[in-house]
Formats: structure tokens, C-alpha cells, sequence
């Protein structure tokens, strides 16, 4: 087990309380930007992280200098606050949307707890009061505001970076600037993203949406009720068998198509296998479950084994809570996973993992909702399917091989894993 604290703190005003986050978390993030940035920290990247900022959110540069003034005008800070071009990162998570009689959203958030704020926080910036967990300083991984608005996160599926801002901050955007679904899928279609992401909207009257972001591609928006870690179809191979994606996504459709589910329920679900994972030396483990219902304005972090930590805009408070990750009866001994995705590019042999019938009919499935228009060769795309379709053995290497045709890139035989 796992012993981690997690902190809920109030961040209304910048020159302090904002300040007092950044100073504990910076040291932090300065070493990991610096590690993988190096000769990209340049006064160059920084003009224009601050540009694209001004052009593409520019409601945000008033907190931008205000965030630049409480961490002392540092020249690495300044380039990491503007949310541009980060590095390559992506966590895993599950998320579904339940409408009953309050609509709410429920997300396993899941990574290393060491690798992550691990902190919740309560803002009023700009006139827009916020719930959120922290991410790099001032973003956020899932969050939901005063207006009745609710978003969360999923790793997308593809390791390609592009051109964009990290997710968090977009994250943080939508929230700050959005009272609705239908404003936020106008923001998230708008707002270019480095990396691959899935982000699940719901707010309080109940509509809801799932929007499917990627570097360089026009948003996909979606009314999917659930998302895991791929999108229209799987890319990464390697990564959607580390990460059972295929598995969690169809025990999320099983889960919501059997019949009407209550809270109690569905929250029981992602405090259990398949949904919950205790992977953590791989960075795979489930760090907290969130709940949040936006008519009432409340939200709580669930674990396994521990009692249900709560908060809301009526009666948010600073405090902490120490938990131990890991402690679930249900879950038994962690099925052997294998090597993390950076070792399975690196090693593993896929050429004996033959597909079963049920993965090899969700990923034909997610062919159908394939756009026209990115099909690099549509004889491919049939092909594809006709292998999916047959009774013969089929492997992860062989659908690597056949959706690169699709697309038309090169499948390298190591690529880095983003971290």
C-alpha cells in the first residue's frame, strides 16, 4: 500500500496563495521541464508561447502576468506558465457520464501518485469560481465551475506531438470561459492541443459530450457516454494492450447500456477491477476517483477502503487527507501487466498475441467512425477490416501494420515513450 496525502486548498488570490503553490511545486516541474525541453528554453520559444497565448486565449493574459509577477519574473517559469508546447506527457483514466436525476461525472484518475499535485483546489479568478484537481501550477486534470459546467480528461491514445498547448491548460480554459457544453465544445475545437486527449463534458442540464482532441486534426466531437485511452480507433498498439483500453471501454458500454445505474453503483464499478488499477510502480495505478454533480455543486474524491472525501462551492475547506492507495480486497494480487509501453516498444514480441473475437469486433467497430477524410488509402481501410472480419489469427502487429497503411506514416521500430 501506498501512503499519500492528498491537500484541498483555497486559491483566490495570485500574489499569495497562487504564490505559496508555485513555490512548492515548482522545484518540481523546473527539473522535469528542464530535463526534457534543454535547448527548446529559449527567449525565442518564449515570445511566442506568450503570442500564441494572447491570439488563442487571451482572456487568460491577466492571470498570465499575474502568475509571472508572484513567481518572480523566472525566465523558465515564464515559458512554462504560458501552457505552450509543453513536454510530451499523458496519464491513462477512465470516465463516464450518469443522468439520473442529477447528472453527474465519474473519473478514475490514474498515473503514480508521485508524479502527481495529488492537490484540489478552489479558485475565483476572472469571476469564475472553480473546483478543480491542480496540474501544472495552474491547470487542471479534471474540474468543474460555479456555472454548472464539468470536464475531464483521458490520455487519447497516440504518441504524436504537434503543435499546441498542454491539456491541462486547456482544461483550465474551458473552465474559466465556458458556462455550458455547447461553449466548450466551441473552445476545445478551437484551441489546438500537443497531444492526443479525450475530454468528457457534462453540465447541470444535463447536456453532455465527449470531445476527442489531436495535434494537427480538426476535434471530433462525440456523444459518447464513456472514454479510455484511444479514440476513433487504436494507433498505439503497444499502449492500448498495456492499458486494457479496448477491455475498460467495453465494460464502461456493458456497464451503462444494462439498464438505469445510480451513483452507489456506478462508483462501486470504478472501485474495482477492470475499472481500478494498482499498477502503480509503472505509473498505471489509480491515484483517486472523482464524483462530480454540477447542480449541486459538489464533488469528492473516492478510494477503495477509505471514507469519501467531500467538498463543495457552498462550504469548500482547506484541509488534507493521508490515504492508502492500493487498498482494495477486490483487486488481489495485480494481474502481471508486462513491461510499461517504453519497454514494450523497446522489446516485447507481438507476433504470437493473436486478438480475441471481442477486441477484434471493438476495433472494427471503431473503424466505422473513422472520418473519410484522413483515410490516407481506403483500399487499406477495407482490407483492414476484412482481417478483423475473418476467423484467422490476428495479432496487435499485424493491425499496427495495416492502420499505418490506413493512415500513411511509417511505423518506426522503437519510438519514445512520452513522459
Amino acid at each position: 500500500m501506498l501512503p499519500t496525502t492528498f491537500r484541498a486548498r483555497r486559491i483566490e488570490t495570485i500574489d499569495t496563495q497562487w504564490q505559496a503553490v508555485f513555490n512548492d511545486y515548482w522545484p518540481a516541474y523546473k527539473a522535469w521541464y528542464g530535463q526534457k525541453k534543454l535547448n527548446d528554453i529559449n527567449p525565442a520559444a518564449l515570445k511566442e508561447g506568450k503570442r500564441q497565448l494572447l491570439a488563442v486565449m487571451p482572456e487568460m493574459q491577466t492571470l498570465y502576468e499575474r502568475f509571472l509577477e508572484a513567481s518572480n519574473d523566472c525566465p523558465v517559469a515564464a515559458q512554462f506558465l504560458t501552457g505552450y508546447q509543453p513536454p510530451a506527457y499523458l496519464v491513462s483514466c477512465s470516465q463516464a457520464v450518469l443522468l439520473n436525476e442529477e447528472p453527474l461525472l465519474i473519473r478514475n484518475y490514474d498515473l503514480s501518485p508521485d508524479l502527481s499535485e495529488n492537490l484540489l483546489t478552489q479558485s475565483n479568478w476572472l469571476g469564475q469560481e472553480i473546483i478543480g484537481t491542480n496540474e501544472c501550477l495552474w491547470g487542471l486534470n479534471d474540474g468543474m465551475n460555479k456555472s454548472g459546467l464539468v470536464a475531464s480528461l483521458t490520455f487519447g491514445g497516440s504518441n504524436k506531438v504537434g503543435k499546441g498547448f498542454g491539456i491541462p491548460f486547456i482544461m483550465r480554459y474551458v473552465l474559466q470561459t465556458c458556462e455550458n457544453v455547447k461553449q466548450a465544445i466551441k473552445v476545445l475545437q478551437r484551441v489546438p492541443s500537443h497531444m492526443a486527449y479525450n475530454v468528457t463534458l457534462v453540465d447541470r442540464q444535463g447536456d453532455f459530450a465527449t470531445v476527442m482532441l489531436a495535434p494537427d486534426q480538426p476535434a471530433i466531437v462525440t456523444r459518447e457516454r464513456c472514454i479510455t485511452n484511444h479514440q476513433a480507433q487504436v494507433t498505439w498498439p503497444q499502449q492500448a494492450a498495456f492499458s486494457k483500453t479496448l477491455e475498460r471501454k467495453q465494460f464502461l458500454d456493458e456497464l451503462l447500456a444494462s439498464g438505469k445505474m445510480n451513483e452507489q453503483q456506478i462508483s462501486k464499478a470504478f472501485l474495482a477491477a477492470p475499472l481500478l488499477s494498482g499498477n502503480y510502480p509503472q505509473q498505471f495505478g489509480t491515484v483517486y476517483t472523482a464524483v462530480y454533480k454540477p447542480m449541486s455543486g459538489t464533488m469528492s474524491y473516492n478510494w477503495p477502503g477509505e471514507k469519501a472525501w467531500h467538498h463543495s462551492f457552498a462550504d469548500f475547506q482547506a484541509s488534507e487527507k493521508m490515504v492508502s492507495l492500493g487498498k482494495q480486497a477486490n483487486l488481489g494480487k495485480q494481474e502481471n501487466l508486462g513491461m510499461a509501453p517504453a519497454d514494450l516498444i523497446e522489446h516485447a514480441d507481438y507476433s504470437d498475441y493473436s486478438l480475441p473475437a471481442s477486441i477484434r469486433q471493438q476495433l472494427l467497430q471503431s473503424l466505422v467512425y473513422l472520418p473519410a477524410s484522413v483515410v490516407g488509402q481506403p483500399d487499406a481501410l477495407e482490407k483492414l477490416k476484412q482481417y478483423l472480419r475473418a476467423e484467422s489469427s490476428f495479432c496487435w502487429n499485424d493491425y499496427a501494420e495495416q492502420i499505418a497503411q490506413v493512415w500513411q506514416y511509417p511505423v518506426p521500430a522503437h519510438q519514445p515513450y512520452p513522459a
